[in-house]
Protein backbone atom coordinates (compact mmCIF):
# COMPACT_ATOMS: atom_id res chain seq x y z
CA UNK A 1 0.00 0.00 0.00
CA UNK A 2 1.37 3.33 -0.72
CA UNK A 3 2.18 5.67 1.69
CA UNK A 4 1.75 8.87 0.16
CA UNK A 5 -2.16 9.35 -0.10
CA UNK A 6 -2.57 11.16 -3.69
CA UNK A 7 -0.66 8.04 -5.45
CA UNK A 8 -3.25 5.55 -3.51
CA UNK A 9 -5.84 7.60 -4.16
CA UNK A 10 -5.11 7.50 -7.95
CA UNK A 11 -4.29 3.62 -7.71
CA UNK A 12 -7.41 3.48 -6.09
CA UNK A 13 -9.44 5.43 -8.83
CA UNK A 14 -7.58 3.31 -11.84
CA UNK A 15 -8.78 0.17 -10.59
CA UNK A 16 -12.38 1.50 -10.02
CA UNK A 17 -12.78 2.86 -13.62
CA UNK A 18 -11.65 -0.93 -14.46
CA UNK A 19 -14.08 -2.21 -12.29
CA UNK A 20 -17.15 -0.27 -13.51
CA UNK A 21 -15.82 -1.46 -17.33
CA UNK A 22 -16.18 -5.26 -16.13
CA UNK A 23 -19.76 -4.32 -14.38
CA UNK A 24 -20.83 -2.65 -17.64
CA UNK A 25 -19.95 -5.66 -19.48
CA UNK A 26 -21.39 -7.95 -17.72
CA UNK A 27 -24.49 -6.21 -17.57
CA UNK A 28 -24.47 -6.18 -21.33
CA UNK A 29 -24.49 -9.97 -21.25
CA UNK A 30 -26.90 -10.40 -18.40
CA UNK A 31 -29.23 -8.53 -20.91
CA UNK A 32 -28.79 -10.22 -23.97
CA UNK A 33 -29.46 -13.59 -21.49
CA UNK A 34 -32.71 -11.93 -20.73
CA UNK A 35 -33.45 -10.86 -24.53
CA UNK A 36 -32.46 -14.77 -25.29
CA UNK A 37 -34.86 -15.96 -22.66
CA UNK A 38 -37.67 -14.15 -24.17
CA UNK A 39 -36.67 -15.74 -27.51
CA UNK A 40 -36.88 -19.10 -25.93
CA UNK A 41 -39.90 -18.62 -24.59
CA UNK A 42 -41.47 -18.00 -27.72
CA UNK A 43 -40.60 -20.56 -29.33
CA UNK A 44 -41.65 -23.42 -26.54
CA UNK A 45 -45.50 -23.43 -27.60
CA UNK A 46 -44.38 -24.21 -31.21
CA UNK A 47 -42.42 -27.04 -30.30
CA UNK A 48 -45.12 -28.10 -27.52
CA UNK A 49 -47.26 -27.89 -31.17
CA UNK A 50 -45.41 -30.11 -32.44
CA UNK A 51 -43.42 -27.99 -34.55
CA UNK A 52 -39.94 -28.99 -35.01
CA UNK A 53 -36.69 -26.27 -35.77
CA UNK A 54 -34.41 -27.01 -38.59
CA UNK A 55 -31.04 -28.64 -37.63
CA UNK A 56 -28.81 -25.70 -38.82
CA UNK A 57 -31.38 -23.38 -36.14
CA UNK A 58 -31.28 -25.26 -33.65
CA UNK A 59 -27.20 -25.08 -33.93
CA UNK A 60 -27.23 -21.54 -34.64
CA UNK A 61 -29.67 -21.08 -31.09
CA UNK A 62 -27.34 -23.26 -29.25
CA UNK A 63 -24.10 -21.64 -30.30
CA UNK A 64 -25.23 -18.52 -29.71
CA UNK A 65 -26.23 -19.36 -25.94
CA UNK A 66 -23.06 -20.64 -25.29
CA UNK A 67 -20.94 -18.25 -26.68
CA UNK A 68 -23.05 -15.57 -24.21
CA UNK A 69 -22.87 -17.97 -21.58
CA UNK A 70 -18.89 -18.15 -21.60
CA UNK A 71 -18.42 -14.37 -22.29
CA UNK A 72 -20.80 -13.99 -19.35
CA UNK A 73 -18.67 -15.92 -17.31
CA UNK A 74 -15.32 -14.23 -18.19
CA UNK A 75 -17.04 -10.95 -17.74
CA UNK A 76 -18.58 -12.02 -14.21
CA UNK A 77 -15.04 -13.71 -13.15
CA UNK A 78 -13.41 -10.31 -14.61
CA UNK A 79 -15.56 -8.24 -12.55
CA UNK A 80 -15.16 -10.30 -9.16
CA UNK A 81 -11.48 -10.49 -9.40
CA UNK A 82 -11.58 -6.52 -9.91
CA UNK A 83 -14.01 -5.72 -7.45
CA UNK A 84 -12.37 -7.65 -4.79
CA UNK A 85 -8.39 -5.49 -5.94
CA UNK A 86 -10.41 -2.19 -5.87
CA UNK A 87 -11.61 -2.94 -2.14
CA UNK A 88 -7.83 -4.04 -1.23
CA UNK A 89 -6.90 -0.70 -2.56
CA UNK A 90 -9.90 1.71 -1.37
CA UNK A 91 -10.27 -0.18 2.18
CA UNK A 92 -6.28 0.21 2.64
CA UNK A 93 -6.44 4.26 2.13
CA UNK A 94 -8.78 4.55 5.14
CA UNK A 95 -5.11 4.50 7.20
CA UNK A 96 -4.04 7.43 5.57
CA UNK A 97 -6.64 9.55 6.58
CA UNK A 98 -8.81 11.08 9.84
CA UNK A 99 -8.40 8.51 12.46
CA UNK A 100 -6.06 5.91 10.54
CA UNK A 101 -8.47 3.42 11.63
CA UNK A 102 -10.44 0.35 9.97
CA UNK A 103 -12.62 -2.02 11.62
CA UNK A 104 -11.16 -4.60 9.55
CA UNK A 105 -7.54 -5.80 8.05
CA UNK A 106 -7.57 -5.50 3.91
CA UNK A 107 -6.32 -8.41 3.70
CA UNK A 108 -9.52 -9.91 5.52
CA UNK A 109 -11.45 -7.34 4.04
CA UNK A 110 -11.03 -9.43 0.88
CA UNK A 111 -10.69 -12.67 2.47
CA UNK A 112 -14.35 -12.89 4.53
CA UNK A 113 -15.77 -13.13 0.73
CA UNK A 114 -14.09 -16.66 0.42
CA UNK A 115 -15.35 -17.79 3.73
CA UNK A 116 -19.24 -19.91 3.37
CA UNK A 117 -21.59 -18.67 5.90
CA UNK A 118 -19.60 -16.22 7.34
CA UNK A 119 -19.25 -13.82 3.78
CA UNK A 120 -23.17 -13.29 4.11
CA UNK A 121 -22.55 -10.68 7.13
CA UNK A 122 -18.99 -10.13 7.05
CA UNK A 123 -18.55 -8.97 3.27
CA UNK A 124 -21.99 -6.14 3.76
CA UNK A 125 -19.98 -5.66 7.10
CA UNK A 126 -16.80 -4.63 5.51
CA UNK A 127 -18.69 -2.39 2.62
CA UNK A 128 -20.75 -0.41 5.49
CA UNK A 129 -17.25 0.25 6.77
CA UNK A 130 -15.62 1.55 3.86
CA UNK A 131 -18.81 3.49 2.94
CA UNK A 132 -18.83 5.42 6.31
CA UNK A 133 -15.41 5.81 6.52
CA UNK A 134 -14.98 6.97 2.85
CA UNK A 135 -18.31 9.12 3.35
CA UNK A 136 -17.04 10.77 6.77
CA UNK A 137 -13.30 11.47 6.14
CA UNK A 138 -12.59 8.27 8.50
CA UNK A 139 -13.14 10.87 11.60
CA UNK A 140 -14.11 8.41 14.59
CA UNK A 141 -12.72 4.97 15.71
CA UNK A 142 -15.89 3.26 15.68
CA UNK A 143 -19.13 3.17 12.87
CA UNK A 144 -20.72 0.22 14.63
CA UNK A 145 -23.76 1.57 15.93
CA UNK A 146 -24.12 4.08 12.47
CA UNK A 147 -27.08 2.82 9.72
CA UNK A 148 -25.97 1.91 6.58
CA UNK A 149 -26.79 3.89 3.29
CA UNK A 150 -30.59 2.57 2.41
CA UNK A 151 -28.76 2.15 -1.82
CA UNK A 152 -26.04 -0.14 -0.02
CA UNK A 153 -27.94 -2.53 1.87
CA UNK A 154 -30.30 -3.00 -1.11
CA UNK A 155 -27.70 -3.83 -3.31
CA UNK A 156 -26.52 -6.42 -0.94
CA UNK A 157 -29.97 -7.79 -0.84
CA UNK A 158 -30.51 -8.08 -4.84
CA UNK A 159 -27.25 -9.46 -4.64
CA UNK A 160 -28.01 -12.60 -2.56
CA UNK A 161 -31.35 -12.72 -3.81
CA UNK A 162 -29.76 -13.09 -7.69
CA UNK A 163 -26.94 -15.79 -6.38
CA UNK A 164 -29.95 -17.55 -4.08
CA UNK A 165 -32.82 -17.87 -7.36
CA UNK A 166 -29.74 -18.66 -9.74
CA UNK A 167 -29.48 -22.00 -8.17
CA UNK A 168 -33.30 -22.67 -7.70
CA UNK A 169 -32.74 -21.83 -11.62
CA UNK A 170 -30.33 -24.47 -12.42
CA UNK A 171 -32.05 -27.54 -10.01
CA UNK A 172 -35.68 -26.17 -12.10
CA UNK A 173 -33.74 -26.27 -16.05
CA UNK A 174 -32.31 -29.64 -14.89
CA UNK A 175 -35.44 -31.43 -13.42
CA UNK A 176 -37.51 -29.84 -16.32
CA UNK A 177 -39.12 -32.56 -18.31
CA UNK A 178 -42.40 -31.18 -19.97
CA UNK A 179 -43.61 -27.90 -21.80
CA UNK A 180 -44.90 -26.26 -18.81
CA UNK A 181 -42.04 -27.09 -16.25
CA UNK A 182 -39.59 -25.78 -19.53
CA UNK A 183 -42.05 -22.37 -19.16
CA UNK A 184 -42.15 -21.89 -15.62
CA UNK A 185 -37.87 -22.15 -15.69
CA UNK A 186 -37.15 -20.06 -18.26
CA UNK A 187 -39.48 -17.34 -16.51
CA UNK A 188 -37.53 -17.78 -13.01
CA UNK A 189 -34.64 -17.26 -15.43
CA UNK A 190 -35.50 -14.06 -16.87
CA UNK A 191 -36.01 -12.59 -13.17
CA UNK A 192 -33.02 -13.89 -12.40
CA UNK A 193 -31.60 -11.85 -15.45
CA UNK A 194 -33.82 -9.03 -14.06
CA UNK A 195 -32.34 -8.88 -10.88
CA UNK A 196 -28.78 -9.39 -11.87
CA UNK A 197 -29.36 -6.58 -14.24
CA UNK A 198 -30.47 -4.17 -10.79
CA UNK A 199 -27.37 -5.88 -8.65
CA UNK A 200 -25.13 -4.55 -11.11
CA UNK A 201 -26.24 -1.32 -11.92
CA UNK A 202 -25.85 -0.65 -8.21
CA UNK A 203 -22.98 -2.22 -7.26
CA UNK A 204 -21.78 0.30 -10.23
CA UNK A 205 -23.22 2.97 -8.08
CA UNK A 206 -21.17 1.39 -4.89
CA UNK A 207 -18.06 1.67 -7.41
CA UNK A 208 -18.84 5.24 -7.89
CA UNK A 209 -19.87 6.93 -4.99
CA UNK A 210 -16.87 5.47 -2.74
CA UNK A 211 -14.62 6.14 -5.29
CA UNK A 212 -15.58 9.67 -5.46
CA UNK A 213 -15.72 10.63 -1.50
CA UNK A 214 -11.82 9.17 -1.37
CA UNK A 215 -10.96 11.01 -4.16
CA UNK A 216 -11.76 14.23 -2.03
CA UNK A 217 -9.90 12.79 0.66
CA UNK A 218 -7.13 15.44 0.75
CA UNK A 219 -10.35 18.51 0.67
CA UNK A 220 -11.52 19.85 3.61
CA UNK A 221 -14.44 18.28 5.12
CA UNK A 222 -16.69 20.78 4.18
CA UNK A 223 -15.96 20.68 0.78
CA UNK A 224 -16.18 16.83 0.91
CA UNK A 225 -19.07 14.84 -1.02
CA UNK A 226 -19.85 13.42 2.22
CA UNK A 227 -20.38 16.44 4.50
CA UNK A 228 -24.17 17.03 3.92
CA UNK A 229 -24.53 13.16 5.89
CA UNK A 230 -22.10 13.54 8.24
CA UNK A 231 -23.85 16.06 10.63
CA UNK A 232 -26.60 13.09 10.92
CA UNK A 233 -24.32 11.08 11.29
CA UNK A 234 -22.86 12.08 14.31
CA UNK A 235 -26.37 13.24 15.75
CA UNK A 236 -26.80 9.41 15.19
CA UNK A 237 -23.61 8.37 17.12
CA UNK A 238 -23.71 10.94 19.75
CA UNK A 239 -26.36 8.62 22.00
CA UNK A 240 -23.39 6.23 22.07
CA UNK A 241 -21.18 8.68 23.99
CA UNK A 242 -23.17 9.58 27.05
Amino acid sequence: MPDDLSTARRAGHAVARWTICLLLAFLALEAATLVSGFSHRALLPRLAAGVTLLPHAAAAIAARDRVIGVLKLLAFTGAAIAWLVWLHRTYGNLVLVGSKRARFTRGWAVAYWFIPLVNLVRSFQVMKDLWLRSDSLNDRDAYDSLPAPAFLTGWWGMSLTWAALGRLVRFMERDARTPLELINAIDMGMLVNAIGLVAGVLAIKVVLEIDRRQQCFEVSPAQHPGAATQGGARASASPQTH
